[in-house]
């Protein structure tokens, strides 16, 4: 938004599987999702969303609501950290404005604004160091094996256009058009209270039919920013490229419904990927919430056969 008295361009990013407004941001994320997703139908939530309080202006610059669920959840239950530092280099303002993280997910929300000069055209990169390693996080999931992140350095770098550029159609596929930040870096320290959730994993072996074909729920993974269910094959000799395709490619892992004092709310899928022996789905998560019911449910994309697994019975 611009504000006339300070003469200041604003342009609020979130950086999040699933959830951005930068171009750059979008295609890193789509590498992740797979491509039910857009044959799944996104239902809104029936449940109130909680006020973000300084936050707020995030939510109507979301691209995707797949992870409003999830940060609807950590605010209400205070699971998350105000940040608020600031870089700034050549009329670039970078200001990482509040994360939240478990040992599975990270996700941060930042504000980039230039000067009277220049528009922001996108966030051209954003990354996230942990400072002990000295290397890269990836995107924004975490490896639990590794010892969780404790001291961490953002990078981010803007992508801009001389003002009255961004109406143009071209924008964007001009390379002397654009104009980019120098690299803006903001360290903190991640609260100690993030490491301190542990990933709660039951193995139900529940078995169910799909796609005429008999797989096994083998195992749940719970916590606060992600869900994950991993479904197997049930018969190793079914462990062929035609038969995962007849039973995968026409499965819709619809999402999972969470049912918080009899209202509900849809947990919609956010990744997944090929397992050795199957696959395995991830979910957007309200756990913090202590939902009465996480009900995944997968129809088969060819019929009309749905099946409804309550996945808070193997979870207790």
């Amino acid at each position: 938004m611009e504000r006339g008295q300070q003469r200041l361009k604003y342009r609020f990013f979130s950086r999040s599987m699933g959830l951005g407004i930068a171009a750059a941001v979008i295609a890193a994320a789509i590498l992740f999702v797979l491509p039910y997703l857009q044959s799944v139908p996104q239902p809104a939530s029936t449940v109130q969303s909680v006020d973000w309080g300084e936050l707020e202006v995030f939510k109507e610059n979301a691209i995707f609501s797949i992870d409003e669920p999830t940060l609807d959840s950590v605010i209400r239950s205070g699971y998350v950290q105000m940040v608020n530092q600031t870089a700034e280099a050549d009329g670039y303002v970078i200001t990482l404005n509040a994360i939240t993280a478990d040992e599975n997910k990270i996700m941060y929300l930042y504000t980039a604004t230039t000067d009277v000069k220049q528009e922001i055209y996108s966030i051209n990169s954003a990354k996230m160091k942990n400072r002990a390693t000295d290397s890269y996080l990836n995107t924004t999931l975490l490896d639990r094996s590794q010892p969780f992140p404790q001291q961490l350095e953002a990078e981010f770098r803007i992508a801009s256009v001389n003002p009255g550029k961004m109406a143009e159609p071209k924008t964007g596929t001009i390379m002397e058009d654009m104009h980019y930040s120098p690299i803006l870096k903001v360290s903190f320290a991640l609260d100690s209270k993030f490491k301190k959730y542990k990933t709660q994993i039951v193995k139900p072996n529940l078995p169910f039919t799909l796609n005429g074909h008999e797989v096994v729920l083998n195992q749940v993974e719970m916590s606060p920013m992600l869900i994950h269910a991993r479904v197997a094959l049930k018969n190793p000799e079914d462990n062929d490229w035609e038969t995962r395709v007849d039973i995968f490619d026409n499965a819709l892992f619809q999402g999972v419904l969470s049912k918080i004092h009899g209202k509900s709310v849809q947990l919609s899928p956010v990744s997944g990927g090929g397992t050795v022996d199957g696959y395995e789905y991830a979910f957007a998560s309200n756990w913090l919430d202590d939902p009465g019911s996480l009900v995944l449910k997968i129809k088969e994309r060819t019929g009309s056969k749905l099946e409804e697994i309550n996945l808070k019975v193997y979870t207790k």
